[in-house]
């Protein structure tokens, strides 16, 4: 009989290389041509303190701070008990996330089989040199881009591609870094080393993409911009005119400037709505923490906002949904056999393969693996045949592989049995019992082998879409394919799909909207279908693993990817499953929503007091008066009305999906709330101007009105009343009940409150006017049907 153990010629034994020569490997590292790079994980620790030290918020406190101790006034400075926490915070925070993403790694410090002198030497990747011979072989990474010299092997190109299924490559093919043999050996020749290698290139083009910015901190970037164009004029003007009222109650100069200073930086300090960066940092910060303890590294913690506000989110089929490996779903018995007996021959068969794919594991896996039956002459599997045959030693010849490959005929009833399965997007195989190796067979069992599904998978894009977010899978495999796998984990209109291979830029923005599943997608049309949804209004996310989802990661407004894909992708994105575990989303997408929804309704709170200041300033300036308040002055209304109750509301049970603009919806509550605030004050100041009243108490009078006011207007923004919101309001109150009763009994006059009840009268009719306006604003508001926060 004919030996059929011999390897077919593009699996036999391989001739081992020359290699580079060890003065050859020495010349070309002098040279620079080893296999390293430059790339940073993300910025510097240096560059993370910079920017997070020195933004335009930050300067402008630091001018104020400055001003403020060169006059000596000390007790003014309680903002800083807000700036510095926010600057401490946020850059403790994006260094422990870039310190969690440096040790993340799918490999630890790869090696590479290296030929030199003729010899196999194991030797570091970073040591890998232009031109080296290089020996790659089952389950190994290449390390380098190369070209087939000799030999054939299986890779998986996933990583690169979104293909996963695995490709050939024989002598003078090509083979990429990042990629994964799955079957055969080969020697291959390393072409570029370092930034040159494709995957690199593909990280570099990466950093001309800017990420989208947070939508709250940008519009309160754009609000303090705005203000600051008129807060340097504005701030000399108060200053003059300060000056020209302290010189009627101040002789020296000095007591005229401290006093100017001091009540130009209250009216500074009141402009900027410092708090809503410490809140947003803070309960972002938390949130954080919370997530991290599931598993889940938020890089940017920005980035919490912005999955809050998705309603589109774009998976990739290989590695997000599936985890990459294969599984065997069902064995459909076809002839007089019995399933343990079934199981006993595959396992045989597997035992007698040397190379072991994808396809071979998940058989094992499922069958298991016997190498003690005596093999008396067999077929080994090659690509290009796809199936592999025994002879067992007492039980007869069996053989395995693909329909129409493997020698037995197939009937119409089993041909409809191969294809209702591979509609389901499943791999078939037969097992055939044959008369010899040979002879054509008879089937016996067919094997349906498909991806693994993720754990959770379904119940994730169940949650997603129930909340009103639409999923879309875009993937590198076949179209058809990755409908089947989408119906399984039960996306919307999975049946709704294209294969993009040969569509236009033009055909694939018009296809954006209308399907669900997309297939055979290269990188530079993720970023085309990613930057088509933006474009459309919508707030895209998007998760992905390997380095063909690297541009789309970076132009999404959230970026996901899984520990266990290319460290390209973690570098990129925004959020990092540590466990590469895809039902955490939903309990990010919860978190955002109910940091995001809540900071929303509570910063108006903070931006009523920034209205009020900067239409109280021009007032101040049109009636050449004297600013009311210090910045000590406004300490209650900035604690316990204002700082408490907002951090308090922020951890209020909320789940609803982002809707909006941020600054437009906090503005429709934050001008009424400055109005309650600003009239009765400027009445007092108005009336004050009597020689019956003291500038003193007037001032102290205006700072309760305020504080009252800034109360009030809590009461109604908790509306309709929560127990949550019941407790917030009671703990504010007694917060400023309690602050007041010490600045009173034990701080004496320090906090300017004792010369308000020096004027009865005023006081009163400041009280009663807060009161009064406050119920006739927001009943009008309300009347004239201002559009109500969602919360």
């Amino acid at each position: 009989m004919k030996n059929k153990t011999s390897l077919p010629p593009q699996m036999s034994q391989l001739s081992v290389p020359q290699g580079l020569s060890s003065s050859e490997v020495e010349v070309l590292k002098n040279q620079g041509k080893f296999n390293i790079t430059k790339t940073r994980a993300g910025k510097s620790y240096p560059r993370i303190i910079f920017d997070n030290v020195f933004t335009f918020f930050n300067m402008i406190w630091a001018v104020v701070t400055v001003v403020l101790i060169l006059i000596g006034s000390f007790s003014n400075l309680t903002f800083l008990a807000i700036v510095v926490p926010n600057i401490l915070i946020a850059t403790v925070q994006e260094i422990r996330a870039k310190r969690t993403v440096e040790k993340l790694s799918v490999t630890t410090d790869p090696m590479a089989t290296a030929v030199r002198d003729g010899i196999q030497k194991t030797v570091p990747a970073s040591e890998i040199v232009l031109g080296d011979a290089l020996y790659i072989e089952l389950g190994r990474q290449i390390l380098s881009d190369g070209v087939i010299t000799d030999g054939f092997v299986e890779v998986n190109e996933s990583m690169l591609t979104g293909e996963s299924n695995a490709i050939k490559k024989g002598v003078g093919d090509r083979v990429m870094a990042g990629s994964y043999v799955v079957g055969g050996s080969a020697y291959m020749q390393v072409t570029a080393v370092g930034e040159d290698n494709y995957v690199h290139k593909i990280e570099s083009a990466a950093k001309s993409f800017k990420a989208p910015a947070s939508n709250i901190f940008r519009d309160l970037n754009i609000l303090i911009k705005n203000i600051a164009l008129f807060m340097i004029p504005l701030a000399v003007l108060l200053f003059l005119s300060n000056y020209y009222n302290a010189s009627k109650e101040f002789g020296e100069i000095s007591e005229r400037v401290e006093f100017a200073v001091t009540q130009t930086c209250g009216s500074i300090i009141g402009m900027i709505p410092a708090g809503i960066f410490l809140l947003v940092t803070i309960t972002l910060s938390l949130s954080v923490i919370t997530l991290g303890k599931k598993g889940c590294l938020i890089r940017d913690m920005y980035s919490i906002e912005m999955l809050a506000s998705a309603d589109v989110i774009c998976l990739d089929k290989t590695g997000t949904i599936t985890d990459g490996t294969m599984e065997v779903v069902a064995t459909e018995i076809l002839s007089d056999i019995t399933e343990d007996e079934i199981s006993r021959i595959i396992a045989i068969i597997e035992g007698a393969e040397k190379s072991v794919n994808n396809t071979s594991f998940a058989l094992i896996e499922k069958f298991g693996k016997n190498t003690e039956c005596n093999i008396t002459d067999k077929i080994p599997f090659s690509s290009e045949r796809k199936y592999s045959a025994v002879n067992i030693e007492g039980m007869g010849c069996y053989s395995i592989g693909a329909p129409h490959f493997v020698k037995c005929d197939v009937s119409e009833e089993l041909e409809e049995r191969i294809s209702h399965r591979a509609s389901m997007g499943e791999r078939v195989i037969l097992l055939v019992k044959n008369p010899t190796l040979e002879d054509i067979g008879e089937a016996i069992a067919l094997i349906a082998i498909s991806d693994r599904i993720r754990p959770n998978a379904a119940q994730t894009i169940e949650n997603f879409q129930n909340q009103g977010v639409t999923v879309k899978v875009i993937s590198g495999d076949h179209a058809q394919t990755v409908s089947a796998i989408a119906a399984r984990v039960g996306i919307n209109h999975a049946d709704r799909y294209i294969s993009c291979e040969s569509l236009t830029d033009q055909e694939l923005v018009a296809a954006c909207h209308d399907y669900a599943i997309f297939g055979r997608v290269t990188p530079e049309q993720k970023i085309l279908l990613v930057k088509t949804l933006r474009a459309g209004g919508h707030t895209v996310a998007m998760t992905g693993d390997g380095v063909n989802d690297t541009l789309a990661l970076k132009e999404s407004d959230c970026s996901i990817a899984m520990a266990d894909g290319s460290e390209v992708a973690r570098k990129v994105a925004k959020i990092v499953l540590l466990e590469s575990d895809f039902g955490v989303l939903p309990d990010i997408v919860k978190e955002g929503r109910r940091c995001i929804n809540n900071v929303r309704a509570s910063s108006s709170l903070y931006l009523m007091k920034t209205i009020f200041t900067v239409i109280l300033s021009v007032f101040t300036l049109m009636t050449i008066s004297t600013y009311p308040f210090q910045p000590k002055q406004l300490l209650f209304t900035e604690f316990c009305v204002i700082a408490a109750s907002s951090l308090l509301l922020t951890f209020e049970p909320n789940f609803q999906r982002t809707t909006g603009s941020y600054m437009e919806t906090v503005l429709r509550k934050s001008i009424p709330n400055a109005i309650t605030m600003l009239i009765p004050v400027l009445l007092i100041q108005i009336i004050g101007k009597d020689a019956t009243y003291t500038q003193e108490a007037v001032s102290a009078i205006s700072t309760l009105a305020v504080t009252f006011s800034a109360y009030l207007n809590l009461v109604f923004i908790c509306k309709p009343y929560t127990k949550w919101r019941v407790g917030v309001i009671c703990i504010s109150g007694g917060l400023l009940i309690a602050t007041m009763l010490i600045s009173v009994l034990l701080l004496g006059d320090m906090m300017h409150i004792l010369p308000a009840f020096s004027a009865p009268g005023l006081f009163i009719y400041g009280m009663g006017l807060v009161a009064l306006l406050s119920i006739v604003v927001h009943v009008g508001t309300k009347r004239v049907k201002l559009k109500d926060v969602r919360r």
